[in-house]
Order: structure tokens, then C-alpha cells, then sequence
């Protein structure tokens, strides 16, 4: 198993795929797609350890996707890292991938189950989805840091309760941006960019178009852990040994429903 010391990992979720997709392939060379690949520091990082990668993203990335992935895929660039016309469809292949996976993607998917029969379609016979995000069980909305904000309505309920954090200094805004302007801001994204789902829904039209659906938080656990416990601060590393200390089973069920879910979705049915 790679260990946490082997790279200067960005994140846990970057070790846990790492991780995954060694345990998947077996030393094989298996065709692997980043869904939503941001800014292309997953591939960056996976790019030593033999896989086909592939990514796709919005075509506002291109630039600086290109930019950072160029130098290693080259002139086959535009084969492997492609720009989606329709958010509903991913642009590649029928049976072209062995694994797929997502990272903190699905809380964007609008159309959720479009996108997991897309991944069912681009994945061969017996392939797998990983796929990593925070529940609408989670109390702290990720991408603000504010509590409750995405269980809020839209509108102004919601945009003064953001209104009273960036008055109050409780969460940062730009320099210039008064505190109301930054509020209806993220009230906007959070209507417009974030769609959070019930456990229940994911394993359901999971179920729908894989043969299985399971959870494994734990291997996500697993690395947060591993990472805490070599890190600088003193606190991670107690932390770390006190969290090892407690109930794994606790621990998952904590994660998984208030902090970030980790799915695994196999073998698509055809």
C-alpha cells in the first residue's frame, strides 16, 4: 500500500485514490478517468504509476488544464484530456474506461442520474465508479465553511444568515466587497452550482445501473489518518492517535454522513 511519506500528497482524497487504484489494477495498466478534473492535480500526481488517464472538464478550464497536463500527455493531449458541450453526457467512448472516478464532483451534478448512467455507458464490462462528496447530512457546507447554509432556502433567508458571518469577520470575503455583496454572491452559487443528496438517493440509482453499490469511507478515512499522523502540527499527529483509539466502525459513520461519503459503484449493468 502507498504510503503517506511516498509523495508530498496535496490531500487525503489524492492518497486515497492513489491508493485505490493500486489495489485495483493490480500492476495492470488500466484506463482510468478523472470526472471533472478541475485543475489536473489528481492526474499530475497519478501520472507516475502507469495508468491510462483521462480527464474532462468544463471548457473554461482548457487554458490552464492545458497549461499543467501539456507537458506530459504532449501531442495525444487533446485524446486524453477532452471539454464537455452537454453536462449531461460525458465525451468519450462507450466501454472506454476499467475506472472512473469523481472527486467531490457529484455535489454539482444537477442531473444525477444522467450522469451515473453516463458512467455506467463509458465504463467496460465489470468496471468501477469511485466516487467521493459530502451528503446533505453534512451540518458544514464545504465549499463556505458555513454551518447549515446549504440546508437553508435560496433567497433571503439564507442570504442574510450568510450576511451576519461576513459582517461579523466569521468568514473571509475580498478586500472592497462589502459583506452583503459577498452574501448574495454565495446565495447564488449555492443555488445554482451545489445539489446535495440523501444517502438513499445515491444507493439508489446507484443500484439502478451497477451491479453493486457499497460504501468505503474507511479507505478515505484511513488516508486522512495517515496523513494527520505525519504531519507537522503536534495536534494532528495526538489527534490522529486518539481517533485510532476509537470505534472504526464510529469513526466511518461519523464521516460518512457529516463530513464526506466514499462510494464505490461495480460492474455497469449493459
Amino acid at each position: 500500500m502507498l504510503s503517506a511519506t511516498e509523495k508530498p500528497w496535496k490531500s487525503p482524497t489524492i492518497l486515497y485514490l492513489a491508493r485505490r487504484l493500486q489495489s485495483i489494477s493490480q500492476g495492470e495498466k488500466i484506463a482510468v478517468l478523472d470526472m471533472g478534473c478541475g485543475d489536473g492535480t489528481v492526474i499530475e500526481f497519478l501520472f507516475d504509476y502507469g495508468y491510462d488517464l483521462y480527464g474532462y472538464d468544463f471548457p473554461k478550464r482548457q487554458a490552464s488544464l492545458q497549461k499543467r497536463l501539456e507537458p506530459y500527455f504532449g501531442q495525444e493531449f487533446e485524446k486524453h484530456i477532452r471539454f464537455m458541450k452537454n453536462e449531461r453526457v460525458i465525451p468519450f467512448d462507450e466501454n472506454s474506461f476499467d475506472v472512473i472516478y469523481a472527486n467531490q464532483v457529484f455535489e454539482h451534478v444537477q442531473f444525477l442520474e444522467s450522469m451515473i448512467s453516463e458512467c455506467s455507458r463509458v465504463l467496460k464490462p465489470g468496471g468501477i465508479l469511485l466516487a467521493n462528496f459530502p451528503l446533505a447530512t453534512d451540518p458544514i457546507e464545504v465549499h463556505l465553511k458555513i454551518p447549515f447554509a446549504h440546508w437553508l432556502p435560496p433567497g433571503n433567508l439564507r442570504t442574510r444568515y450568510l450576511y451576519l458571518f461576513y459582517l461579523l469577520g466569521l468568514r473571509p470575503k475580498p478586500k472592497g466587497v462589502l459583506p452583503i455583496e459577498r452574501a448574495i454572491d454565495h446565495d447564488r452559487y449555492l443555488k445554482n452550482q451545489t445539489y446535495y443528496r440523501f444517502m438513499n438517493e445515491i444507493q439508489g440509482v446507484g443500484g439502478f445501473y451497477f451491479e453493486k453499490v457499497a460504501l468505503e469511507t474507511n479507505f478515505f478515512v484511513r488516508a486522512k489518518l495517515d496523513m494527520m499522523s505525519i504531519s507537522s502540527k503536534v495536534t494532528d499527529r495526538l489527534l490522529s492517535s486518539l481517533i485510532n483509539k476509537i470505534n472504526q466502525p464510529l469513526i466511518d459513520y461519523i464521516c460518512t454522513n457529516f463530513i464526506n461519503a466514499a462510494f464505490y459503484f461495480e460492474n455497469p449493468k449493459k
